[in-house]
């Protein structure tokens, strides 16, 4: 029994230590992202359908329980997706400072409205391993996400609504969509681009309702994370099991 206990503390500790060594190589970075409309845009594309969010309000700040009682439906995937306002060993919050500038051009301008506006801390992890974060604008006009991954290089994936119906609204000279099918849902636009990127170089991603701007700094490891990190180096089983019965 104390061998297979062994064998058991062994492997552990080999999987916590391979787990810290994993987030201690993943460079992290500074995200700073900027949501806007274009408010004066005139053009006759027509707006996908919008299936795939809920009119259930999720914002940055909601809060979210990584174990949720099986009767209860978690409102993220915790496995895959991620919070900006989270503090884990994958993200952690931050403030945004890089953009504050453009951030007030755009908000000084009639031609821009700026629904979203946030920053945060993440380890960019490969394609295999990346991390969902989700993008909610206080308002409730921006609904989406946004992935970081790396290849040979790295690539930022966003897929942004902008949400200006939110019932299904049939033009006022067909019952049809221009598809030729019957709209059974809001459409909204819908800004859905993959690119890749470096580091501290301003990307725009542009529609023609909406745009976004990204910028990626590399950062140290945080501190808090690197706390964590220790905890789970320093961990270690009990010497010995306890007996759960008497003798």
């Amino acid at each position: 029994m104390k061998s297979q206990y062994y064998i058991v503390q062994v492997i552990l500790s080999a999987c916590l230590l391979l787990l810290s060594f994993q987030l201690h190589a993943e460079q992290w970075y500074h995200v700073e992202l900027i949501v806007f409309e274009q408010l004066d845009t005139i053009t006759d594309e027509q707006w996908p359908e919008m299936t795939e969010f809920s009119t259930s309000e999720l914002s940055a700040d909601t809060e979210i329980s990584l174990s949720q009682p099986d009767t209860t439906e978690p409102l993220i995937n915790s496995e895959t997706e991620l919070l900006p306002d989270m503090e884990t060993s994958l993200i952690q919050p931050a403030t945004t400072d890089s953009l504050n500038n453009a951030a007030l051009r755009l908000s000084q301008s009639s031609r821009y409205q700026v629904h979203y506006h946030n920053a945060w801390q993440q380890p960019i992890m490969t394609k295999h391993n990346e991390k969902t974060v989700i993008i909610n604008s206080d308002n409730d006009l921006i609904k989406g996400n946004i992935r970081l991954y790396k290849e040979t290089y790295l690539h930022a994936a966003l897929d942004l609504w902008l949400i200006q119906n939110t019932e299904v609204q049939i033009n006022s000279w067909s019952d049809f969509s221009p598809e030729g099918e019957v709209v059974e849902v809001p459409r909204n636009p819908h800004l859905e681009e993959s690119r890749r990127v470096r580091t501290k170089k301003l990307y725009f991603f542009d529609h023609p309702k909406m745009g976004a701007l990204l910028q990626l700094t590399p950062i140290e490891t945080p501190e808090a994370v690197l706390v964590d990190l220790e905890q789970l180096e320093t961990y270690s089983l009990p010497t010995e099991a306890e007996s759960t019965v008497s003798e």
